[in-house]
């Protein structure tokens, strides 16, 4: 036995959450989208583990304990477009960190509002509960949380909403030119 699969192994029977845990999953049992996600990740060089949660649009809450680690390094991304210009803007924060729009008008120097679904879809090509920072339809700028930067290794989504994956905080950064900023 791994000691990944061992450490699996204690991870599910020490929980008394009752939260399944996330399973391991193969590129075969994947959508379309979430098969983007994992190409374009396996073409910038960034390692990763991807993990099938127990259901669909879990909390973050539940979503870090099915994965077996902490809320804070669960990773939101969140497109929210300029109120004048409507350009768009991710945002990568960390589950654990309330954003202040007030701070990012200031970063980007014009008020931001979150998109609707239907415009994270057409710009992203991901449903809002799916979206990842990579594998977008084009490249947009991203900010990144910099308390996200504390840790060696985040969950983000995978391009469905029962998919995660763990990646390296700074290879990721570098692959999505991630603006690290203080969100709070």
């Amino acid at each position: 036995m791994t000691f990944g699969l061992a450490r699996q192994v204690d991870a599910a029977m020490n929980n008394t959450s009752g939260i399944e845990q996330a399973t391991e999953t193969s590129l075969e049992d994947i959508p379309a989208a979430a098969k983007r996600v994992v190409e374009m990740a396996m073409r910038d060089g960034i390692p990763y583990s991807l993990r099938r949660l127990p259901a669909a649009n879990l909390p973050p809450e539940q979503i870090a304990e099915s994965c077996g680690t902490e809320l804070p390094l669960i990773a939101r991304a969140t497109l929210y477009r300029g109120l004048a210009t409507k350009k768009p803007v991710m945002v990568l924060s960390s589950a654990a960190t309330a954003v202040s729009e007030r701070t990012l008008a200031h970063l980007v120097g014009e008020v931001l509002v979150k998109a609707d679904p239907a415009s994270t879809e057409r710009v992203t090509g991901f449903s809002s509960e799916a979206l990842p920072p990579i594998g977008l339809y084009s490249r947009l700028p991203i900010m990144m949380d910099e308390e996200l930067a504390r840790f060696g290794r985040i969950w983000c989504m995978a391009g469905a909403a029962d998919l995660v994956m763990s990646v390296p905080t700074t290879v990721l950064a570098r692959a999505i030119a991630a603006r690290l900023v203080k969100l709070d």
